[in-house]
């Protein structure tokens, strides 16, 4: 395992600590139905991550800022009660699949399958190919939780349909909001073609250019010719938009979002929790759970 998978501050803490909290509320509100439960994590990193301990809201602030282990996604749903059925942990990089592989070996009890591949990919198929609905009566169906928490704007929006269609996955979304309005000058006409299509990959649609720029704020030179065109969203705004366009595909519900800030104050990201499931008692129990939960 490497010596130190540092990342992270105390918005890291705090998206691990509402998420583990919804895990366990969730295997236990369905530990007697029948469904096999799974937690799917398509980030998971090496299981763990290394931060300074005053970075850490859950230790003392006043220690000396020694490097600390600190579980990651992947290890809190491993000690998660009542436990997952199953458990796919996904990872690109070599060292830090290496390290999963190493985290799963201790937990001989559980049901750990490792997948080491481009998350988009693994998702799709994985949507695809899990026999959500069973036909057979005497099969249970299967329910689950899924965290996609990219470093940056990896996911694709056809990943985030492919989840919203299996009508069972309880989705947290950890959405890049910075990368959003980063890609997204003022200017639209700084807009270069990497960034147009990165965008356009990440919300699935090129109708936010339209939205999000204001085609009656031309300035013009002497010779009447165009220069420019202004953004006229704030981060609010942004952040509204992606929530209606998440909406569009999950049938259950999208709850609005917790803004996560970095150590310096700035937008980050946006955590949002979303239900596939329409019936109207799985919505019910998953948004008053995830609900209650983001607003601590």
């Amino acid at each position: 395992m490497p010596k130190h998978h540092t990342f992270g501050g105390r918005h890291t803490d705090d998206k691990l600590v509402r998420l583990a909290a919804y895990m366990k509320a969730f295997t236990t509100a369905l530990k007697n139905q029948r469904f096999e439960l799974v937690y799917i994590d398509a980030f998971a990193g090496s299981g763990e991550r290394a931060g300074t301990r005053p970075a850490l809201p859950l230790f003392d602030k006043n220690s000396t800022g020694e490097i600390v282990t600190v579980p990651g996604s992947a290890l809190r749903a491993l000690e998660t009660t009542p436990p997952f059925d199953c458990l796919v942990l996904i990872e690109q990089n070599r060292g830090r699949f290496q390290s999963l592989e190493e985290l799963a070996a201790k937990y001989p009890q559980h049901n750990v399958r490792l997948h080491r591949g481009d998350a988009n990919g693994v998702v799709r198929r994985l949507c695809a190919e899990i026999p959500w609905h069973r036909s057979n009566r005497q099969a249970k169906g299967v329910r689950g939780v899924l965290f996609l928490d990219p470093y940056g704007m990896e996911v694709e929006w056809a990943t985030i349909e492919a989840v919203a269609e299996t009508e069972a996955l309880d989705a947290w979304i950890f959405f890049p909001l910075s990368g959003l309005y980063r890609n997204a000058p003022l200017d639209r006409l700084k807009i270069s073609e990497d960034k147009h299509h990165r965008i356009t990959a990440v919300l699935g649609t090129d109708d936010w250019e339209a939205s999000w720029y204001n085609s009656q704020s031309y300035q013009t030179d002497l010779f009447g010719d165009e220069t420019t065109s202004i953004r006229t969203v704030d981060v609010d705004a942004i952040e509204e938009y992606v929530r209606k366009r998440l909406a569009t595909v999950f049938k259950g519900a999208v709850l609005k979002p917790r803004r996560i800030y970095n150590d310096r104050g700035a937008p980050l990201a946006s955590l949002f929790f979303a239900v596939s499931n329409p019936h109207p008692k799985a919505v019910e129990v998953a948004t008053r759970i995830a609900g209650s939960i983001l607003k601590r």
